[in-house]
């Protein structure tokens, strides 16, 4: 008797053990599609505006996907197979609005009308692979009608070597702009004041003479969030459990480079909207998908990977595990529109080029 209840107890506890796995998989499956259309609503919707969602932004969005697999898993394991569509619904939202993938849709090309190549990269001071040798193998591959580089470093060595492929090479600052066309005008910008502080705007502004007509071009670069983030990192797994990465300094840091970031997307953008003439925003803007600042500051142009690129577009970083963040990017007003659009695969930087073909709006 003692015996029988024993093994009763035995799988009572057993019963009850598996109810519980088959519960929390059930759950579980409902929130976390649920979590992700919150993240990224959280991500689009606050962004550079709270430090946390801040940082989200930069982080390898394949992370938030770590615990699909597990719940489908999960789900087919205990018999709950009826709930694989919520883990459908966590891929879709996953894929699209959170890592930013694209559908190629076809683009219409109007046969002899005149277009243009723009091509736009940070050569990371080109001393990441070979000096120059692999960028302007990269640049001659595209063969672009304009380029446009940043974080150049020694442009007394660049700018040579580009003038034996294009007529008209312009440097300044951070920036080399080389183009088959007339440059018709080009400034720096005023520095940036922030708190009664002038900071350097990091963006360059040009006119050039194309076959479409008179173009406005802008070579941008905003502050980079590398020094803001790093600190967060430098606090390491320790630094996260005692709380000592998230703390009020690092906050501060964070906000004051977010700030300047802003400011210098604000200023670029702000010429930009004002031209009467067709534009074109080229350059690293370190602002990645889903940015309020990005939105906010921006959408009112159009951006050359949604209306004609595919894939997810990435461009930074070139390490071992490949790009995870799309932050290079072209951008045009309305007068314009892209006809093609690509993505580099050389590991000259740490950065991808990126390649766009571009025709007058019909």
């Amino acid at each position: 008797m003692v015996a029988s209840e024993g093994r009763a107890h035995e799988l009572s506890r057993s019963w009850s053990l598996k109810e519980w796995i088959v519960t929390s998989a059930s759950v579980a499956s409902i929130i976390y599609p649920l979590t992700l259309v919150l993240g990224t609503l959280a991500l689009r919707c606050i962004g550079e505006r709270w430090w946390i969602t801040g940082i989200g932004l930069y982080v390898p969005r394949i992370l938030f996907g770590l615990p699909l697999p597990v719940l489908v898993i999960a789900l087919s394991a205990t018999g709950r197979a009826k709930l694989l569509w919520t883990q459908a619904v966590a891929g879709f939202v996953l894929a699209f609005p959170l890592m930013g993938f694209r559908i190629a849709l076809p683009t219409h090309v109007v046969r002899g009308a005149p277009a243009f190549r723009i091509l736009s990269y940070n050569i990371n001071s080109g001393h990441q692979r070979g000096q120059y040798d692999d960028v302007l193998a990269e640049v001659a591959h595209f063969s672009p009608d304009v380029v446009f580089l940043q974080e150049v470093g020694s442009s007394d060595v660049l700018a040579p070597l580009l003038k034996t492929q294009y007529p008209e090479v312009f440097a300044s600052d951070q920036f080399v702009v080389a183009t088959r066309y007339h440059i018709a005008t080009q400034s720096m910008p005023d520095p940036i004041e922030i708190d009664g502080h002038p900071h350097r705007p990091r963006f360059l502004r040009l006119e050039l003479d194309t076959p479409l007509g008179r173009v406005v071009f802008f070579d941008v670069h905003p502050l980079s969030p590398r020094q803001a983030l790093w600190r967060v990192v430098w606090g390491g797994r320790r630094g996260l459990l005692t709380g000592r990465s998230f703390n009020s300094d690092n906050a501060r840091a964070f906000y004051e480079n977010s700030a300047l970031r802003e400011a210098q997307a604000s200023a670029f953008g702000s010429l930009a909207a004002k031209e009467v003439d067709p534009v074109i925003i080229a350059g690293d803007t370190n602002l990645p998908d889903l940015s309020w600042v990005l939105s906010h500051y921006l959408s009112g142009f159009q951006d050359g990977f949604l209306q004609a690129g595919w894939g997810f577009g990435y461009t930074f970083p070139t390490d071992k595990h490949g790009p995870w963040m799309r932050i290079d990017r072209i951008l045009s007003n309305r007068a314009l529109r892209f006809i093609h659009f690509e993505v580099g695969t050389s590991n000259a930087s740490d950065h991808r080029c990126v390649v766009a073909d571009v025709q007058r709006a019909m």
